[in-house]
């Protein structure tokens, strides 16, 4: 459990029936909050209530060919609205702490090939305009597409594990803030998040015996590190940031590019720049609520732009132990007890395994639907 600071009503509407699905306190909200996205989630949960109501009784789920064609561009589309808004903010953030004439950095992280499996990390400065036009997965791809690794087997590719783009000032600054990052969560990892809440397995694996020794899934999708010098600036940082208002900031930086539908002092400059919905406080609790990596921070969910936002604020020396964290052998495993984990979940309720393949095939462009033996899966035009 973490220390609440503040909390405010949840943000949003539109519960999928019987779904147990509303990350309303997270980014994940934002790209499933959609009609037609929904319409597909309350399709699956109506599945999963006849189910649960009798089990051992063989269901049937109706997709149409038109439905899963519109979600597909739906979820594409909210991924790319979602990747806009981050770096606008990014960049506000990063223009108001660091100094207008900050430097953009692609950094793309991953493990070598071979079986010493050991970390590499790249880093290659930008413009904003690159920034701008590209999607983040397919700038880390492209970053990484131009290297290979002289392994014993000859020369092979290299894969990306993470990737991020960070604002650097070009020399110090007496803000107490070191740099800024922003990151988009792989969107392979989305299916995963949707169906983890649909099962509401957070729940799920609080009750049950074996599985509640895990720790909760993330449903962060889109992120803003902020990293300061140490624990007193982190603090100071962080109330400044829920007194910011929009008047304080600098747009300039954003001025030379089209944007659409975004007026930054919409509601006047005396607006808070940032509506802070939730804060768990991972910095200064007392340590038997610690997170047990060591990793600390203020993790806030914010509403900026009309849209949903995950900010951390971080000392800079645990944000250098969660680089080694995220290119070591310690992230890696971290993955592998993960995926193991819903491996169980699945086992336990195959209908969970069912609808994260369906899923995935879904988000994916996957064109061959799972089959399980209690369920009917039948495709319409």
């Amino acid at each position: 459990m973490a220390t609440y600071i503040r909390k405010k009503a949840a943000v949003g509407q539109g519960r999928a029936e019987g779904a147990g699905f509303q990350p309303s306190h997270s980014p994940l909200f934002m790209i499933t909050n959609d009609p037609v996205i929904h319409q597909l989630i309350s399709l699956l949960a109506a599945g999963k209530r006849k189910q649960e109501e009798a089990p051992g009784r063989p269901i049937r789920i109706e997709l149409s060919r038109s439905l899963i064609a519109r979600v597909k561009e739906t979820f594409r589309l909210r991924i790319l609205r979602g990747e806009l808004n981050l770096h606008l903010a990014s960049n506000v953030l990063a223009s108001h702490f660091l100094g207008h004439d900050c430097e953009l950095h692609s950094n793309v992280i991953g493990m070598l090939p071979g079986a010493e499996s050991r970390p590499f990390l790249i880093r290659e400065r930008i413009t904003r305009e690159i920034l701008f036009s590209q999607t983040d997965l397919d700038l880390g791809n492209l970053m990484v597409g131009k290297f290979r690794y002289q392994a014993s087997e000859g020369w092979a590719p290299l894969s990306l594990a993470a990737n991020f783009v960070e604002y650097l000032p070009p020399g110090y600054v007496e803000t107490g803030v070191n740099r800024i990052t922003s990151r988009v969560k792989a969107e392979e990892e989305v299916w995963n998040k949707v169906t983890d809440e649909l099962f509401n397995v957070d729940e799920l694996l609080l009750r049950d015996k074996h599985l509640h020794q895990f720790s909760k899934f993330i449903k962060d999708v889109f992120g803003i590190k902020i990293v300061c010098e140490n624990e007193k600036a982190c603090m100071l940082v962080h109330e400044h940031l829920q007194r910011l208002t929009a008047g304080e900031c600098d747009w300039s930086v954003l001025e030379r590019f089209d944007i659409p539908a975004f007026d930054p002092v919409r509601g006047g400059n005396d607006r808070p720049l940032l509506e802070f919905i939730e804060t768990k406080d991972y910095l200064t609790c007392d340590a038997s609520r610690m997170k047990k990596t060591g990793w600390k921070a203020l993790k806030s969910v914010v509403r900026w732009n009309g849209e949903l936002l995950e900010i951390q604020v971080q000392p800079l020396d645990n944000y250098y132990l969660e680089l080694d964290h995220m290119a070591g052998p310690s992230h890696n495993s971290f993955k592998l007890v993960r995926d193991a984990l819903r491996r169980q979940v699945a086992e336990r309720f195959p209908l969970y395994g069912f609808y994260r393949d369906l899923l995935q095939c879904i988000f994916l462009d996957g064109e061959i639907p799972p089959t399980l033996a209690e369920v009917s899966l039948v495709m319409t035009e």
